[in-house]
C-alpha cells in the first residue's frame, strides 16, 4: 500500500466501503440501457437513430447511451465532479464490460470520418475543476472508435447549471446561444473539421444542452451529429 493511500485512503463513492471508488456491489447497481429511444419523441428506436417523422434541419441525429441515471451512478458522478478526482474515473472506466460498450462499435460501421467532439465546460467551471468530464469521456470512447478528438465547439457566456434548472422549457431558454464555434478552428493547423461528430458528454436529462450544441455545429456545416453519453436521466 501506497503512503499516499494511508493519508487518503480510498472509499466507496457508493457505500463509503473503504478500499475503492466503487465497490463491486455499487457497480453491480449500474444499470446499462438496453433499449435505446429517439431523442424527440423518446419512443424506441434501433442505436438511437432520431425518426424519420422527428428529424430536424439543425437538430440530432441519433442518441445513445451507456447506463441509466441511476442513484448510485448519480452519486457517483457528483462526487466525482464536487470532489476534483479524476483517478475516479480511471477506475471507473476499467470496470466497464465490453459487452456493456459494445453498441457504440455501430459508429464505426456508417462511417469512417467522424470526429469526437466533447460539450465544453465554461471557464469557471474549469478552473474550479482543473479538467473537464466530458473530455475524459470522450478520450475513454476513443479507444474504442478511434476517431480524432477535435476542439470545434466553445463557450461564449456563462449561464446558471442545467442541473439547478428543472423546467425543461427553462432549461431551453438557459442554454440557449451559450455556444459558438471555435475562433482558431478557421485555421487548420488548430483544428480539423469534419461533416460528421459524435458528441459527448456525462449526462442527458432533458437533452437542451446537446441539442443547443448540435444545432451551432450544423449551422457550422456539419451534416450529421450524434450523441454520445454516460448516463441518461
Amino acid at each position: 500500500m501506497f503512503f499516499i493511500d494511508l493519508l487518503f485512503p480510498k472509499f466507496c463513492l457508493g457505500c463509503w466501503y473503504i478500499g475503492e471508488y466503487i465497490c463491486p456491489s455499487c457497480f453491480d447497481k449500474l444499470e446499462p440501457i438496453k433499449k435505446d429511444v429517439c431523442i424527440y419523441c423518446k419512443r424506441p428506436s434501433l442505436f438511437g437513430l432520431t425518426h424519420p417523422g422527428c428529424k430536424k434541419m439543425y437538430g440530432v441525429d441519433g442518441i445513445l447511451s451507456i447506463y441509466h441515471y441511476n442513484p448510485i451512478l448519480k452519486k457517483i458522478i457528483k462526487n466525482i465532479k464536487y470532489r476534483l478526482s479524476t483517478k475516479v474515473w480511471d477506475e471507473f472506466y476499467k470496470i466497464i464490460t465490453p459487452k456493456t460498450i459494445e453498441k457504440i462499435n455501430f459508429y464505426k460501421k456508417i462511417s469512417s470520418e467522424f470526429a469526437i467532439q466533447s460539450i465544453p465546460l465554461s471557464k469557471i467551471k474549469y478552473n474550479e475543476r482543473g479538467f473537464n468530464q466530458a473530455n475524459l469521456i470522450g478520450i475513454f470512447f476513443q479507444k474504442f472508435l478511434d476517431f480524432p478528438i477535435i476542439n470545434l465547439l466553445t463557450r461564449k457566456k456563462e449561464v446558471s447549471s442545467q442541473a439547478q434548472t428543472k423546467n425543461n422549457k427553462d432549461r431551453y431558454v438557459n442554454i440557449r446561444g451559450v455556444f459558438e464555434i471555435n475562433q482558431k478552428c478557421r485555421d487548420a493547423r488548430f483544428c480539423v473539421f469534419t461533416k460528421n461528430i459524435i458528441l459527448i458528454d456525462d449526462v442527458v436529462t432533458s437533452g437542451s444542452t446537446v441539442r443547443e450544441a448540435t444545432r451551432i455545429l450544423k449551422k457550422a456545416g456539419a451534416e450529421k451529429v450524434y450523441v454520445l453519453t454516460l448516463a441518461k436521466g
